[in-house]
């Protein structure tokens, strides 16, 4: 038994942990390695927690993590007891289940560690076979809080795909896919198509689907599956979409959003604020929305005064966070292609004209070379390493990629505090920070910027 936080943390870092471990290279993981029977046997182990409480089920490439965020926020300002299963942390493993917006203390989450520790011991086989992950435990770990916390519904946000993600065993009244696009193809698979049938395996016999995919071959096959399971689907762009009214400025990047149901609901439409920028946290927004309004009315009782006020109150880290306005900093954790060139995108929206620095790691085991093409219209690129986690691509190679991909200037810093002074340096007067390639990247830069003490790494 662990006498210390630091002990129960350093104990499951000893274990296999995905998230810092890359696809397809030499001590690294391969689809085989994601087997369900480790988490079945653990859950059943603890009683099968995860059937005492109704849940709403996320999965998909980009946007899961902001839509969960959004439904447990208006559900939480509805009156209810919210349960919150999110990844990866920035700075402490705590943040990925919490309860009405509070994680366990440390006391709290060493106590649960060591509640754990007895299954595991029974549960883990020869050394030949993989243990139960650190994934895995740490979702066990969320099932005992929310149940010990008395939750009234846990919103689950999937780690990696859906049909062998250990996230699969929950009860879902609502399920949700939020986008597809290409990434952790070594695991997923090489097309949209089998990328999107990965996900969509999170799908449950007669449980609607709310759909934010919008392209056509990964649309596709979703409502092939939905269809073979009997769920109904309630598509964005079909039975939902929005519009949103940007009169953002500098020093406050808001936006209006329009939602509107097809065919036209009064009831059910409604504008809200969103205090971030960009397209993709509106869409997002009204995923969120959507799913709140395919919950059982008899059981989650939410108003639209529930949905705007909780939507406008909500500031997601790591979303275009704006951090600071001289010189303006944001960090974002676009990691893949589709994403880095939404980022660009809004920066370029918000911040017409200026001269825009991006300081930029991405993992090695990332389409790079398709990210650096996204960086068009950026007027420098640091090139630098996260210092969390060991897979980040080496300078030297990212550097390469960026001078093959776009015209801006590139230079190159050791670290994150490194590449933050030199932005500073660099950049001109009124110009723009972007930290951006990687979540472990954008949270190490936060960090830095806003001074946080105490933190933990990342994993």
């Amino acid at each position: 038994m662990f006498s210390s936080y630091s002990q129960a943390v350093d104990a499951l870092y000893r274990r296999i942990n995905f998230e810092s471990l890359a696809a397809g290279k030499p001590g690294g993981y391969s689809s085989g390695d994601f087997k369900l029977d480790r988490m079945r046997n653990l859950l059943e182990a603890l009683d099968s927690p995860h059937e005492k409480i109704p849940a709403v089920h996320v999965a998909g490439t980009k946007g899961k993590g902001t839509t969960c965020t959004l439904v447990a926020s208006i559900l939480q300002e509805a009156g209810y007891r919210i349960g919150l299963f999110t990844s990866p942390h920035m700075y402490r493993i705590e943040e990925r289940f919490q309860v009405n917006g509070q994680s366990p203390t440390p006391l709290r989450f060493t106590q649960m560690v060591n509640q754990l520790m007895p299954f595991l011991d029974k549960l883990d086989g020869p050394e030949s076979q993989l243990n139960a992950t650190f994934f895995e435990i740490i979702n066990a770990i969320a099932w005992l809080y929310f149940l010990e916390e008395e939750v009234d519904i846990v919103v689950l946000e999937t780690g990696l795909g859906g049909r062998l993600d250990s996230t699969i065993f929950c009860q879902p009244l609502v399920t949700a896919i939020t986008s597809i696009s290409l990434d952790h193809t070594k695991i997923l698979g090489e097309t949209i198509g089998e990328i999107a049938r990965e996900k969509a395996g999170i799908l449950k016999t007669g449980i609607p689907l709310v759909s934010g995919v919008l392209d056509p071959q990964a649309q596709q096959t979703i409502h092939e599956i939905a269809i073979q399971r009997d769920c109904p689907v309630v598509q964005l762009g079909r039975d939902f979409d929005y519009q949103t009214k940007n009169n953002w400025t500098q020093n406050n990047p808001v936006q209006q959003v329009q939602f509107d149901t097809k065919p036209a609901d009064p009831e059910k439409e409604l504008s809200f604020t969103l205090k971030q920028p960009g397209s993709p946290i509106a869409q997002n927004a009204s995923l969120a929305v959507s799913i709140i309004q395919q919950l059982p009315k008899q059981k989650f009782n939410v108003s639209s005064q529930n949905i705007q006020r909780a939507i406008c109150d909500v500031v997601l880290p790591l979303r275009f966070e704006i951090l600071e306005h001289d010189p303006v900093t944001v960090v974002d954790s676009a990691h893949n292609q589709a994403s880095i060139e939404a980022v660009i995108e809004t920066a370029h929206q918000i911040f017409p004209g200026k001269f825009l620095t991006v300081i930029l790691s991405v993992s090695h085991d990332k389409d790079y070379l398709a990210i650096c093409r996204k960086l068009q219209g950026v007027d420098l690129v640091i090139v630098t390493n996260y210092l969390g986690n060991q897979r980040a691509l080496s300078i030297g190679e990212l550097k390469r990629a960026v001078l093959a991909a776009c015209d801006a200037n590139v230079m190159t810093a050791n670290s994150p505090a490194e590449a933050w002074i030199l932005a500073q340096q660099e950049t001109v007067t009124q110009g723009v920070i972007l930290a951006t390639g990687s979540l472990f990247l954008a949270a190490e830069v936060r960090e830095l910027v806003l001074q946080k003490p105490g933190s933990s790494s990342l994993t």
